[in-house]
C-alpha cells in the first residue's frame, strides 16, 4: 500500500514537471523566419532567432525594463544587452502594441503600431532587379 502511494506521488510530480518543461519550451520557442502576412508581436516573449542561434531579433527597451520606448532590434543570443542593429531608432514605439510584418505585395518589412502607423520600413524594389540586355 505504501509503495502504491509513493508511485502515485512520483507520477504526479513527474507529470507536473513535464508540464512545466513543455510550457517553458512552448513559451520560449523562437522561429527563424516569417513570411508575407505573418507577424512578430511585441508580447515580451516572441523573437526570431538565426538558424545557428547566434542572433535574435525582437522588441526591446534600451534600459533594463520592459517599459517604453520600444524598438525592434537584433542582438547576440548569448549577450542580449549588446544590440547590434535597431530598425526604428528614430521613431520608437510608445507602447507594447508594435509588430513586425512582411508585406505580401512587395516583400517589405514594416514595424507598425496598433493604429497601423509606420515606424520603420524597408525599401525593396519590386520587379526584376537583374535584367539581362539582349542585342
Amino acid at each position: 500500500m505504501i509503495l502504491s502511494s509513493t508511485n502515485t506521488k512520483t507520477t504526479k510530480i513527474i507529470s507536473i514537471f513535464l508540464s512545466f518543461v513543455f510550457l517553458y519550451c512552448y513559451c520560449c520557442y523562437a522561429k527563424d523566419s516569417i513570411i508575407g502576412g505573418e507577424f512578430l508581436n511585441d508580447d515580451g516573449s516572441s523573437c526570431l532567432e538565426s538558424e545557428n542561434k547566434i542572433f535574435q531579433m525582437g522588441f526591446f527597451s534600451p534600459k533594463e525594463t520592459t517599459e517604453v520606448p520600444r524598438y525592434l532590434g537584433v542582438w547576440f543570443t548569448m549577450d542580449p544587452k549588446t544590440v547590434i542593429w535597431v530598425a526604428n531608432r528614430d521613431v520608437p514605439l510608445l507602447d507594447h502594441s508594435g509588430f513586425l510584418t512582411l508585406s505580401k505585395e512587395d516583400g517589405n518589412a514594416k514595424v507598425l503600431n496598433k493604429s497601423q502607423s509606420v515606424h520603420f520600413t524597408t525599401s525593396i524594389a519590386t520587379g526584376n532587379m537583374c535584367s539581362i540586355a539582349s542585342t
